[in-house]
């Protein structure tokens, strides 16, 4: 199951090679030569204050559970993790934010890992509330546009229903271990006992008072808000014929696809997103995949340098890394 797993990972790649023989090359290579880099430099500038907000929300959500994290160790940890989880599968540039905050606070392993996945929610919410306006503005009026805002509603709701609720919840662990049994040789004994992951993010939710989750709700609009300015910013160097608000959409949809666990670094998925919503506006793909490529560069390229140098001023133990899963259940 793991090497189908890891060969799966190569759908997104398989993706953009054919997206290369489909799009004239040169036309592409012609998009990027042309681009304006004083507004792309601007773009991977501001890297800088969009993540710096998003550090001052998970620092947010840790006072609520009373945890006190300073900023320089949130800072060097935030953005170090996002250059391991370009550098890694299955996204365990999550998991090192978790391990420096179980190192620096020497708190445990579940407690740090709920407010990861607090921090988290904020950004899925967000991306899944865009996308779905991205959906329903794309078929307003019809069964399809409505279906959107259903399922915007279902998969906002859900999650949190299902961990907070009594009832919900208490059918969501016999789920769990069901789904991994608490005999599980590696995370079944700390998945959805007592003191286990499940439980240490129940009760991390349960901690946050309304004004917290306004507060977080207003810093992710404003992280968004640079993101999504960052992202238009590219569009003008490459003369993108469209808005702010399509382009918004483009975007959110593509970060939406490279949840699934089909490509690396959402190489493939995310330019294949991307070129069809645009194309669907009548952008010519040859400029949609210029402009998918210089997403790529601006956020994640960008966002490495920045990760790489917080790694070399706090890097997290490597044997820890490599056994985070493990060492995260104590």
């Amino acid at each position: 199951m793991r090497l189908k797993a890891s060969y799966l990972r190569f759908a997104g790649v398989l993706l953009f090679v054919a997206l290369l023989f489909t799009i004239d090359l040169r036309r592409v290579l012609a998009v990027l030569g042309a681009a304006a880099w004083p507004l792309l430099a601007l773009a991977v500038a501001l890297n800088v204050p969009q993540l710096y907000v998003k550090v001052v929300r998970w620092q947010l959500t840790l006072r609520s559970q009373g945890i006190v994290y300073g900023t320089r160790p949130a800072v060097l940890a935030y953005f170090g993790s996002i250059f391991i989880g370009l550098l890694t599968p299955g996204r365990l540039g999550e998991f090192v934010k978790a391990l420096h905050l179980k190192q620096d606070c020497a708190i445990s392993g579940g407690r740090a890992l709920s407010s990861v996945f607090l921090d988290r929610l904020f950004d899925l919410f967000m991306l899944l509330a865009v996308g779905a306006l991205a959906l329903a503005s794309a078929s307003f009026g019809t069964v399809d546009g409505w279906l959107a805002l259903v399922l915007l509603v279902l998969a906002l709701v859900a999650p949190l229903v299902l961990l907070i609720h009594p009832v919900s919840f208490g059918w969501f662990s016999r789920l769990a271990q069901r789904i991994v049994p608490l005999d599980h040789p590696k995370v079944g004994p700390k998945l959805t006992k007592l003191g286990g992951w499940v439980v240490e993010i129940r009760a991390g939710l349960r901690q946050l008072s309304s004004s917290v989750l306004l507060v977080g709700v207003l810093l992710t609009l404003l992280a968004y808000a640079i993101f999504f300015g960052q992202c238009y910013l590219v569009a003008l160097a490459v003369g993108l014929p469209v808005g702010f608000v399509p382009v918004s959409y483009a975007v959110a949809l593509g970060s939406l696809i490279t949840l699934l666990p089909v490509s690396i670094s959402g190489i493939g998925t995310r330019d294949a997103s991307i070129v069809a919503y645009l194309g669907a506006l009548g952008v010519a793909s040859a400029q949609a995949l210029g402009f998918s490529l210089l997403i790529f560069v601006t956020f994640y390229i960008g966002g490495a340098l920045l990760g790489a140098l917080a790694w070399l001023l706090k890097p997290a133990p490597l044997a820890a890394l490599r056994a985070a899963p493990a060492t995260m259940r104590e």
